[in-house]
């Protein structure tokens, strides 16, 4: 089985270099970061679970191949973990929609960086992202959300290590490790409760930039009569 844990490993770190060294080092923003220019726990939470999601079915997919079966992708993922991956990616999607919606409707009120100078750490995904108290204080309907999928995944991850030592020979890998009902229930009234959080629109201009700031940085770009070269007539 350390075959199928290595590429397992492997398939991590490879999706996590994809999706968030390289845009960096080509000069481009990661997926970790929203149209805001901040950390988005959305995107995050969204990339978590696709690491461990599809990191895992290419460990046992790539196990089953080196064990010499044929149908090396001949395992079940259960309801519940498809159910799992759509809650996280439908809830990033109506997150992103209530973004835009702020961002568009009072953009002196929402905090974002100027584009091309996006700076912060990554703890400004639990921070509230309207008013002037934006960057500054902990959302409490993010911090809810961070822990419990945090907790789910250390779950799901330790239960999926359990199920691949339980077998002997990853041929015998017969598919994902099925996800509690109780804690999908558990998981979907976090993201509810996260998705609740954004309908207040606090008041205030936050410290550090906004999103006015931000659109009017896209908007200075060089005058095209100035880069255009001069036509003269004859």
């Amino acid at each position: 089985m350390a075959t199928t844990f290595w590429a397992w490993i492997v398939s991590a770190l490879v999706i996590v270099l994809l999706a968030v060294v390289v845009p960096s080092r080509l000069g481009a923003q990661n997926v970790l970061r929203d149209a805001r220019g901040r950390y988005s726990l959305s995107r995050v939470q969204v990339m978590v679970w696709t690491v461990v999601l599809l990191s895992l079915i290419s460990g046992m997919a790539f196990g089953r191949f080196a064990a010499g079966q044929v149908d090396v992708a001949g395992f079940q993922i259960p309801s519940q973990v498809l159910w799992l991956l759509g809650i996280a990616v439908g809830s990033g999607v109506v997150s992103a929609a209530v973004k835009v919606a702020k961002s568009t409707s009072r953009p002196d009120s929402v905090a974002a960086y100027p584009r091309g100078k996006e700076r912060g750490r990554l703890w400004e995904m639990l921070t509230v992202e309207e008013g002037a108290s934006a960057g500054r204080s902990i959302d409490l309907a993010k911090f809810q959300n961070f822990v419990i999928t945090v907790l789910l995944v250390l779950l799901y991850v330790a239960q999926a290590v359990a199920a691949l030592r339980a077998v002997n020979n990853p041929a015998g890998i017969a598919g994902l490790p099925a996800f509690s009902d109780a804690f999908l229930v558990l998981l979907g009234v976090s993201h509810a409760g996260y998705l609740l959080g954004k309908i207040p629109s606090p008041a205030g201009i936050p410290e550090g930039g906004t999103m006015s700031e931000r659109l009017a940085s896209v908007t200075s770009e060089p005058d095209v009569a100035k880069v255009v070269p001069e036509v003269r007539t004859t």
